[in-house]
């Protein structure tokens, strides 16, 4: 079963618990909303309770949900003699999960006049008893082929029949409390019920989920105000107390707690005819859900990141820095803004590699990295272009801005502090868009023939138009 199944599921059998009330008196309707409630948690196409005679010799449906017709029947008799093998296993009073009801030995001899007309394909019965006595199952039919039948799906049915078998014995207000403490306690998420000023019903799930104690519910507006006040989106206390007041709808939301736990809330109006009279509220825990969420954000970024970053100096790698520097372009062509590049190159670095080894001449590459991020804007670009050349697209910069920026980078390395590192010096050819060239690939060779140029005249220079 998937978790959005799951879900359907504890939704169906909440929702059943939440209007339980309306069927005082009536258990032929209570059977049916257990029907109803059986195909919609299941998703089966038909769910039916059959009630088994005194001797065991035959059973009688007394109410059978046909979901696609959304239509209620009953009256059908099944007789031991015409199907031995499945009465016995029904008295064996386990649950009969017949993935293949045609093929299954305890339903196969539904096959041809049962199964095959309806299309039904696998069964789930689960037993119904009072007391020591089996007195009927709850059935659920799956039209289609063959079907696997999972634990939280046989653990729903058996709830669902355990409750067709409180519906059955209901004989006074203290039996149908108790049925609905059970439909209560049921679910993994914590339920809540409270008109404008009480607590009228509430499980043990929502007792941990909360740290609260049994004596802590007496007073509602404390647990009004304990929820709101352990929740650290403020935003969402108004709309608590708006909620526990009973003036809004039905409502999803997310609380995230102060001790880092989050919750999915869901907010239900209980109705009297038209008037909101009080409000259901169910919390699911999905702290886990989060966490695994956010961790798999962060590993997709990280390799959104790996993919656009340099290995060694962490600045953006030459396919990034171009494609970036081709979005800037094409801005700049739509609303006029002047962008300028810097081709960067370390001046002797091949003489550095050679003389103090590699290990050094990576730790320079990452410290001249270092140095330009720290130096420009973040809406200009940074890059490494290659071996110990770098490229830096300035956004709203022209030549002379451009010249002057590199400038004071470059006269900066004169009195800086290398630490272990060797001095080094570097030169940049500058060129600006318009002016040097209508595309990257033209303002790139002007920069290229600017930097050696800067060389040519004895590197630790800037050059440009």
């Amino acid at each position: 079963m998937t978790a959005s199944t799951q879900m359907q599921s504890v939704d169906a059998i909440a929702e059943l618990a939440r209007i339980w009330k309306r069927y005082e008196g009536d258990p032929e309707g209570a059977v049916r909303a257990i029907t109803e409630t059986a195909s919609k948690a299941l998703k089966t196409a038909r769910a039916s309770v059959w009630l088994l005679a005194e001797d065991a010799s035959e059973m009688t449906c007394v109410d059978l949900y046909d979901a696609g017709e959304q239509r209620h029947s009953s009256g059908v008799v099944l007789k031991a003699v015409d199907f031995p093998a499945y009465f016995a296993a029904m008295l064996e009073e386990e649950t009969i999960a017949a993935e293949d009801a045609h093929t299954d030995a305890r339903t196969s001899e539904f096959s041809a006049s049962y199964l095959t007309p309806l299309g039904i394909g696998s069964m789930l019965d689960a037993p119904i008893r009072t007391g020591l006595r089996l007195v009927g199952v709850l059935c659920h039919e799956h039209i289609g082929g063959p079907r696997v039948w999972g634990l939280g799906e046989r653990k729903d049915a058996a709830f669902l029949a355990s409750l067709a078998s409180l519906t059955l014995e209901l004989k006074n207000r203290a039996m149908r409390e108790a049925l609905l403490a059970a439909t209560l306690e049921s679910t993994g998420e914590g339920i809540l019920a409270s008109d404008d000023t009480r607590v009228l019903a509430f499980n043990q799930r929502f007792l941990d989920m909360w740290k609260l104690d049994a004596k802590s519910m007496r007073s509602f507006e404390g647990v009004r105000s304990y929820i709101a006040a352990r929740t650290s989106l403020s935003g969402l206390v108004s709309q608590a107390n708006e909620a526990f007041a009973g003036e809004a709808g039905e409502t999803i939301d997310v609380l995230e707690l102060d001790d880092g736990r989050v919750f999915e809330r869901s907010s239900r109006p209980q109705l009297m005819g038209k008037q909101v009279v009080g409000r259901v509220w169910s919390f699911r825990d999905i702290t886990a859900q989060r966490r695994a969420e956010a961790a798999l954000r962060a590993s997709e970024a990280k390799m959104r990141d790996l993919a656009i970053r340099d290995g060694l100096t962490g600045l953006f790698n030459r396919r990034h820095v171009l494609e970036l520097l081709d979005d800037a372009i094409a801005r700049a062509l739509v609303v006029g803004e002047r962008v300028s590049v810097g081709l960067v190159d370390l001046d002797h670095f091949k003489k550095i590699n050679d003389e103090l080894g590699h290990l050094v001449g990576d730790a320079v590459l990452r410290d001249f990295g270092q140095q330009l991020s720290a130096r420009f804007r973040a809406s200009d670009h940074v890059g490494r272009y290659g071996g110990e050349e770098f490229l830096v697209v300035l956004r709203g910069a022209n030549t002379a801005a451009a010249l002057r920026i590199f400038e004071e980078l470059r006269t900066g390395f004169r009195t800086r502090e290398y630490g272990e590192l060797p001095r080094y010096t570097f030169s940049v050819g500058v060129a600006e868009l318009g002016m040097d060239g209508a595309d990257a690939t033209e303002l790139l060779a002007r920069a290229d023939v600017r930097l050696y140029e800067a060389k040519r005249l004895g590197r630790d220079r800037t050059v440009g138009r």
